[in-house]
C-alpha cells in the first residue's frame, strides 16, 4: 500500500472523536518528525488534562521566500455504532470507497498534507521560503485549537490551503455566524385569570421570533445573503397554574461581509420596539470561550486561487469551479483573524457527519499532487 493511503488508513483507525485528539496528534507528530522536522504542541486552556493538542511545524527550504500554510483538523464527529455497516474505526475499502469515521472529514486531507510535506522535505530544491503545517483539534466543536494557535502568534503565512473535504470546487469565501440569547419578560399571574391578569412571555416571544425571522439582511454578489433562525424557545411551568413571566430564546445568525454582531443586535432591538416589547427584552451575544467567525471572501483572480485551479487542471485534466460556502469553518479564522488569503479544497466522499462515511482514494492522491504543484507555482525558487 502506498504511504499516503497507509497514513490515511492509520488515521481512520485512530478514534479521534472531538475531545480525544491526542492519539491522532501524536501519530501525525511522529510522521512529521520522521521527515526531520521539529513538532510543536499547542493546548488551549480548557484542556487541563493535555488530551486535545494541536500540532504545528515548519519546513524551511533554506532560501528566502514566501510561506504556504497547509492546515487541517484531526478531530471527527461522534458515531452511532448501531447504524454503521462497518467498524467506523477500522478503514475498509468497498467498491472503490474507503469507509470509516473521518475518511471524508478530513483524514484524507490530513494524509495528503503529510505526504506533501514528506515530498518537499526530500526536494527542497523545488521550492523557496517555508511550508507551515498546522493540524488542529476541536474544529468540530468551537475551533479552540486554531484559535489557540492564533493566540500563541505562531501562524504567519502568505497563502493558505485548508484541506477540508470539497473536491468538486474550491471555496474562496464563507459566511460568518453569531449566536444570540434573548430573554423576553412578561408578568406572572394565575392562569385562570389570564388574559385579564398577567402577560404571557411565551406569546410575546413568539411574536418577536416571527418578527426576527422577517428581518432583512445584507446581500453579497456570491455569498448571497445572511439568514436568521430562531432555534430554541424555553419558558413557563407545565406543573403550575402560572402565566409565564419569562421566555428564553436562542437565535442563530449567518452573516455576509458588512454584517456584525452590533448590527444584528440593533436589528433585533428595533424589531422588539416595533411590536411594543422594547423595554421587555434583554438581547446579548451568547458568551463562548472562542471568538465568533466572521464572513470573508477573497478575490476570484487572486494568485492563490489561480495557481490551485491551474494545478487541478494540470493533474486531472478538468476544470475546477469556484464556490462560496453558506456555513463556517476554520478557514474563517485563517482569513479574518490571521489575515491570510485561504482557499478551501481537499479530498471528499460521502455521508459527512453521518453513518457509513466514506472517502475516495483517487481524490486523496490527486490532492497531494495538486498541493505539491500549487506550492511549486507559488513558492518557486
Amino acid at each position: 500500500m502506498e504511504k499516503i493511503f497507509e497514513r490515511w488508513y492509520d488515521l481512520i483507525n485512530i478514534n479521534s472523536v472531538s475531545g480525544h485528539e491526542v492519539d491522532a496528534a501524536n501519530y501525525c507528530a511522529k510522521v512529521l518528525e520522521s521527515f526531520g522536522l521539529t513538532v510543536h504542541y499547542s493546548y488551549f486552556p480548557e484542556d487541563s488534562a493535555k488530551e486535545r493538542p494541536s500540532i504545528w511545524t515548519v519546513l524551511d527550504s533554506g532560501k528566502p521566500g514566501k510561506t504556504m500554510l497547509l492546515i487541517g483538523h484531526i478531530d471527527t464527529v461522534g458515531v452511532n455504532l448501531a447504524n454503521w455497516k462497518t467498524d467506523p474505526f477500522h478503514a475498509v475499502e468497498i467498491d472503490g470507497k474507503v469507509y470509516g469515521r473521518g475518511s471524508m472529514d478530513m483524514k484524507g486531507g490530513v494524509s495528503a498534507i503529510l505526504s506533501t510535506v514528506e515530498y518537499f522535505s526530500q526536494h527542497k530544491d523545488e521550492f523557496s521560503g517555508k511550508i507551515l503545517v498546522c493540524l488542529v483539534a476541536d474544529e468540530e466543536g468551537l475551533s479552540k485549537g486554531t484559535y489557540q494557535l492564533v493566540a500563541e502568534d505562531c501562524v504567519h503565512a502568505d497563502y493558505a490551503i485548508m484541506a477540508e473535504c470539497r473536491y468538486d470546487n474550491v471555496a474562496v469565501g464563507f459566511r460568518g455566524r453569531f449566536s444570540f440569547e434573548i430573554t423576553v419578560k412578561g408578568k406572572a399571574g394565575h392562569a385562570s385569570r389570564y388574559p385579564e391578569v398577567g402577560e404571557n412571555a411565551l406569546v410575546s416571544a413568539g411574536r418577536l421570533a416571527a418578527a426576527i425571522e422577517a428581518l432583512p439582511t445584507l446581500t453579497h454578489p456570491k455569498l448571497k445573503h445572511g439568514t436568521w433562525c430562531v432555534r430554541y424557545l424555553c419558558g413557563g411551568n407545565q406543573n403550575a397554574l402560572v402565566v409565564p413571566d419569562s421566555c428564553y430564546m436562542f437565535v442563530d445568525r449567518y452573516v455576509v461581509p458588512g454584517e456584525d454582531e452590533e448590527l444584528c443586535i440593533c436589528q433585533m432591538q428595533e424589531a422588539a420596539d416595533k411590536i411594543g416589547l422594547g423595554n421587555k427584552v434583554d438581547i446579548r451575544l451568547k458568551p463562548r470561550n472562542s471568538p465568533y467567525m466572521k464572513s470573508f471572501a477573497i478575490e476570484e483572480d487572486h494568485e492563490l486561487v489561480t495557481a490551485l485551479r491551474q494545478s487541478f487542471t494540470d493533474i486531472t485534466g478538468e476544470n475546477l469551479p469556484i464556490d462560496y460556502d453558506p456555513s463556517v469553518c476554520d478557514s474563517n479564522i485563517v482569513a479574518v483573524s490571521l489575515g491570510i488569503p485561504v482557499v478551501t479544497f481537499g479530498p471528499s466522499g460521502g455521508n459527512m457527519h453521518g453513518d457509513n462515511e466514506y472517502g475516495y482514494p483517487y481524490q486523496v492522491k490527486n490532492c497531494c499532487e495538486i498541493y505539491k504543484e500549487t506550492i511549486r507555482k507559488l513558492l518557486k525558487p
